[in-house]
């Protein structure tokens, strides 16, 4: 489930709660509040699940992951399937809490859920399949507030998408060797010698999109602030990354942890 390792569950939480904050004009209500944040935790969890039951056989062959719980033998399939299936009914039931097409949007995101691990069989760039599934948060959260899909859903979805593919790609180095040994996709390996160019242009166009999204909500002056700060947080973490070290990749996948925070402040407090 990897509970000892939130950074997943919280960059898949900042874009939903920001998500929830614009379609409540400033406003959560506290149930979706609740349900969301359990609802990502649950759902991050059965994807890390179902991930590893999937991916046991590449786990075996890496070092990062030879130790996982399915790759070392700890745990069998049948307490990994019977987890994840404990997982998805949790997640179901909250959906009990949200509206008819709430419910609908969920069913899609879930089998991409459980699609996504295969996706690096037959795709250079898996990624791509990641930044949609990751992004799942953002219209549950505008249909569970308004009933409705405006356009500033799919603005905030390319947003986080492109967000997504950045942090990513970073995070796919520390793999890159083994996966080009195992024939497996990987953006990293697709855009080898362009890494840093890459992250750089998908986390400033991030930004982009979320500053002219802000321009057409009722926001106030803080939001400027916040978003300055997170414009130049955003430039010393890309800076300070080593293109000869695969850990300092790593190192800025997790610093994207307080620009997803950075983010939710600003349109939180745009809006108050």
């Amino acid at each position: 489930m990897r509970a000892d390792k939130p950074i997943g569950t919280l960059l898949l939480l900042w874009p939903t709660l920001t998500a929830l904050i614009i379609a409540g004009d400033g406003n959560i209500e506290t149930y979706l509040l609740i349900v969301f944040c359990l609802g990502t935790f649950f759902m991050r969890s059965a994807g890390c699940v179902i991930n590893d039951y999937l991916d046991q056989n590449f786990d075996k062959k890496v070092s990062r992951t030879i130790e996982r719980p399915l790759a070392s033998g700890k745990v069998t399939n049948f307490e990994a399937l019977s987890l994840f299936i404990f997982l998805i009914t949790i997640s179901s039931l909250l959906l009990s809490y949200l509206n008819f097409l709430s419910f609908l949007i969920a069913i899609v995101f879930v089998i991409l859920v459980i699609l996504y691990p295969l996706a690096k069989r037959v795709m250079k760039m898996p990624q791509i399949i990641l930044g949609i599934v990751f992004s799942g948060g953002i219209p549950l959260a505008f249909s569970a507030t308004l009933n409705d899909l405006p356009y500033s859903v799919f603005i905030l979805m390319l947003a986080n998408f492109c967000w997504i593919f950045s942090y990513d790609t970073a995070y796919a180095m520390a793999d890159r060797e083994d996966d080009q040994l195992l024939n497996i996709g990987n953006s990293a390996l697709f855009f080898e010698g362009k890494e840093k160019l890459i992250i750089f242009s998908g986390s400033l166009i991030n930004l982009l999109l979320l500053f002219f999204l802000g321009l057409g909500e009722n926001i106030n002056l803080y939001f400027y602030i916040f978003f300055l700060l997170n414009g130049l947080f955003l430039v010393y973490s890309i800076n300070i990354i080593e293109e000869e070290n695969a850990h300092s990749f790593f190192i800025f996948f997790k610093k994207n942890n307080y620009i997803g925070l950075l983010i939710f402040i600003s349109f939180y407090i745009g809006l108050i």
